[in-house]
């Protein structure tokens, strides 16, 4: 927010902004510019300082080591935005080991400790106070993952260290302007009392989803329920930066998804047809308890009828009591059984669940039912939108959103209890395979839960239109997690 010398100061003293805050503002701003420089002096010394003294070698060692003798992904852009990681790296973290320098005979003299450590030693009296000052706080910087907890567009960020457990606020103009809260971000945070600044930004932001991830890397690389020390987490920083590289990788390149249904099949679109030899009275009346949800009376009142009051259609909707994935269901549909003259047509999303009704549907009616064929569809089918509806059908009236009457909205409005009362004991597989509120009992759990909080809200202000709608007020209340007001 900009706020002019004559406006009310923010901080509420009643006073103008001249008279006030203004002044401290300035300061800030001027030791933030102030340390700002300071990494872009020191940065490129020590990074020429390492090329002068022992050649071009010590750089591919380096570069080979980050990028894991890959390379950036691809792309000049792509490269000069990893390099803004890398020079930081190379200055304040990389140091050669010594099993690589022995294999050379020229690498003998590498240094044994951090370049920067190094140019201090050599040069600092070329740095000026805050030039020098710099280089020793970025020298005890971890490079560690942090979650963007607020942002103020074009000033600063708000951070929370997921590995060391530190809070930051970071005056940054160009980043502050992308990131939002709920991102996960790998940089090195350098502070001079209350001025900081980032050396060394990954080039992409991850998603809040990855926040939990970044908890197991810390669980199982630093062996820490809950916060670790800056010292572990710069000893590590070279495999901080693998595993950046690693979900960054899978951000951009994803596994194709694999779609399975409540039972835990691969959906396969899978189409059953049988030549009927009775009457299709005759062959509902068999079939008919194969639904859980409508009664015998319901089906044939939505049935299709000749003139004459000759059952021409019917359909039967297979399905069963509950369901083990989604507790707050009372039924789960199967599939789809019609019937009409001489023909059963079965729909079912999975070839386990066509292999199922195929053996109900032979017991039930025996030598009336004769098997003709099976057709499979790929489950792409599910995913392509010009393949799922007919786009004459799709430009015609569309039908009204169940949320467009009372009755609707209640309904809708009792869904979204049900689901979120059931999510609350059931287990998660991003919790530890913890309910949510076994989770809020814990420090560790509750750090899980509010990184999986962050993600649902983003979904929810991604897709503001879902029936499924994240109440972030109502879960934080029945999980006696502190409010974000």
């Amino acid at each position: 927010m900009t706020v002019g010398r004559n406006d009310p100061c923010p901080c509420g003293s009643g006073r103008k902004y001249k008279q006030c805050c203004l002044q401290a503002h300035d300061l800030v701003e001027a030791r933030w510019l102030a340390w700002r420089r300071a990494e872009g002096v020191v940065v490129p010394a020590v990074a020429n300082f390492a090329a002068d003294t022992w050649g071009e070698a010590l750089l591919e060692e380096a570069a080979q080591t980050f990028f894991v003798e890959s390379g950036p992904s691809a792309g000049q852009e792509d490269a000069d935005a990893w390099e803004q990681l890398f020079l930081p790296w190379f200055a304040f973290d990389f140091v050669p080991e010594p099993r690589r320098r022995w294999r050379r005979r020229t690498a003998l003299d590498w240094p044994s400790t951090l370049l920067a450590l190094e140019y201090a030693r050599r040069h600092g009296e070329e740095l000026s106070p805050v030039e020098a000052r710099f280089l020793r706080a970025a020298s005890d910087a971890p490079l560690s993952f942090a979650a963007v907890t607020g942002v103020e567009p074009g000033r600063s960020i708000d951070l929370k260290d997921i590995l060391t457990g530190e809070s930051h606020r970071v005056l940054e103009r160009s980043a502050s302007a992308s990131l939002e809260p709920g991102h996960v971000v790998l940089a090195r945070v350098v502070t001079d009392g209350d001025v900081a600044v980032m050396s060394g930004l990954g080039p992409y932001p991850l998603a809040p989803s990855d926040h939990n991830r970044v908890i197991d890397f810390r669980e199982k690389f630093l062996r820490a329920r809950g916060s670790a020390g800056r010292a572990s987490v710069k000893s590590r920083s070279l495999e901080v930066i693998l595993f950046y590289r690693q979900l960054v990788e899978q951000a951009l390149n994803p596994r194709p998804l694999e779609l399975r249904n409540t039972d835990g099949d691969r959906l396969e679109p899978t189409t059953l047809e049988f030549e009927l030899r009775c009457g299709i009275r005759e062959a509902f009346d068999r079939l008919a308890s194969l639904s859980v949800v409508h009664s015998a009376d319901d089906m044939l009142e939505d049935a299709t009828w000749s003139d004459a009051g000759e059952l021409k259609e019917i359909d039967i909707e297979w399905g069963k009591r509950s369901n083990r994935l989604h507790r707050d269901w009372d039924n789960t549909t199967l599939g789809q059984i019609t019937l009409t003259p001489g023909s059963i047509r079965v729909s079912v999303n999975s070839v386990k669940r066509a292999k199922k009704i195929r053996g109900l549907i032979e017991k039930r009616l025996g030598r009336d039912a004769l098997y003709l064929r099976q057709t499979i569809e790929s489950a792409d089918a599910l995913l392509d939108p010009s393949r799922r509806a007919d786009p004459a059908e799709a430009a015609g009236p569309q039908p009204p959103r169940v949320e467009s009457t009372p009755e609707g909205r209640a309904y809708v409005e009792e869904l979204n209890q049900r689901h979120w009362q059931a999510w609350l004991d059931g287990k998660v597989p991003a919790l530890g395979n913890l309910t949510p509120r076994e989770a809020a009992k814990t420090p560790l759990g509750r750090e899980r839960l509010e990184a999986l909080l962050a993600e649902y809200a983003r979904r929810q202000n991604a897709s503001p239109d879902n029936v499924i709608r994240f109440d972030e007020k109502w879960t934080r209340t029945e999980l006696g997690l502190a409010s974000l007001d």
